[in-house]
């Protein structure tokens, strides 16, 4: 099998040494998966069932598998062993449970398989499926479509996640795309170097909130703007050069700190702060003296919310020296 070939190179070396001898006449065989159709016959005879009433379960089958015989034996087995597939006496035939066999995890070395399979796909694909990896094991489509910079490229990203569907690299429902397993979406994130990885989820995280903020401040977030706001702190130490981008980005963390604490996830709320701090830069107080005062303020609050204590002086040292008003400075006692 080609995809099996790197485990046998001793094996390589020698076919390839009695091609090179001219000695005798060597025939090489790509050797693949079964399609769906040869999947159904396959599991068809072991079930004893008609091809027609087994084909449910063979699309699925063929979509973990790829068709390999092997793992299809070994995934069937699988499925009998967890009760996923069973004998019914009273019906005198197998039966099945659909919604067991979508949710069952790929077998590690298939998904490596697999893995190796989206390393060989087009420059194009592997980018896309990088792109979608930035979200983590799924990624809602609606997201997807936001995330994109116009109708042009949407459809582009969508022609590249249906190759890659097609390929069994990522799943589909109505509402997200997927990867089959973890070691995949790993693959995809890391065949790039860390910092374009940050500039990835940088400009994502940029692209989704200016489609999503809409709001005033007196609104709550939307959901998508939190998930934009996740891409921006993954992005890390994202240099921001316009002061306007930073103050803006700046708001949008203080106000998804205090969102968090409203809803008791502190930790959350902590990172938001802690991020929005970041985008003041060394001129914070000077462009803006109010956000810059909330953001300290937040960062207090948040600290013994999550049982820092040690962190607080230096938020509150920054208060009482900047706080014009008296009452801004007595908050901080």
């Amino acid at each position: 099998r080609s995809n099996e070939k790197d485990k046998n190179q001793s094996l390589v070396d020698c076919i390839e040494s009695i091609e090179r001898s001219n000695a005798t006449q060597v025939t090489r065989m790509q050797l693949g998966g079964m399609d769906i159709e040869g999947t159904n016959a396959m599991i068809a005879d072991a079930l004893k069932l008609p091809i027609r009433l087994t084909r449910p379960l063979s699309v699925a089958v063929h979509q973990k598998t790829l068709g390999n015989p092997l793992f299809v034996k070994v995934f069937l087995t699988m499925l009998f062993e967890e009760h996923a597939i069973s004998y019914s006496f009273k019906k005198k035939r197998w039966l099945w449970d659909m919604n067991i066999i979508h949710q069952r995890s790929m077998d590690r070395e298939l998904a490596a398989i697999l893995s190796e399979k989206l390393l060989s796909m087009s420059r194009e694909v592997q980018e896309t499926l990088t792109f979608v990896a930035c979200f983590g094991m799924r990624i809602r489509k609606d997201v997807l479509s936001m995330a994109s910079y116009d109708s042009e490229e949407a459809s582009r990203i969508l022609s590249c996640l249906k190759i890659a569907v097609k390929e069994s690299i990522l799943d589909e429902d109505d509402e997200y795309f997927s990867f089959p397993h973890d070691l995949i979406q790993q693959a995809a994130y890391e065949r790039v170097h860390e910092k374009e990885l940050r500039s990835y989820h940088f400009s994502i995280g940029l692209q989704i909130l200016k489609k999503a903020i809409h709001t005033t401040q007196a609104e709550p977030l939307s959901l998508v703007a939190f998930i934009a706001l996740e891409q921006i702190i993954m992005a890390k130490d994202m240099t921001v050069p316009d002061p306007k981008v930073r103050m803006s980005l700046a708001l949008l963390f203080l106000r998804a700190g205090k969102h968090s604490i409203q809803v008791a996830a502190f930790p959350s709320a902590l990172s938001y702060f802690e991020r929005g701090l970041s985008f003041l830069g060394e001129d914070g107080w000077e462009r803006n003296h109010e956000l810059s005062l909330r953001l300290h303020e937040s960062m207090c609050h948040a600290c013994y919310l999550n049982a820092l204590p040690d962190r607080v002086p230096a938020y509150t040292d920054m208060v009482i020296s900047h706080a014009d008003d008296f009452m801004d400075q007595v908050k901080c006692h």
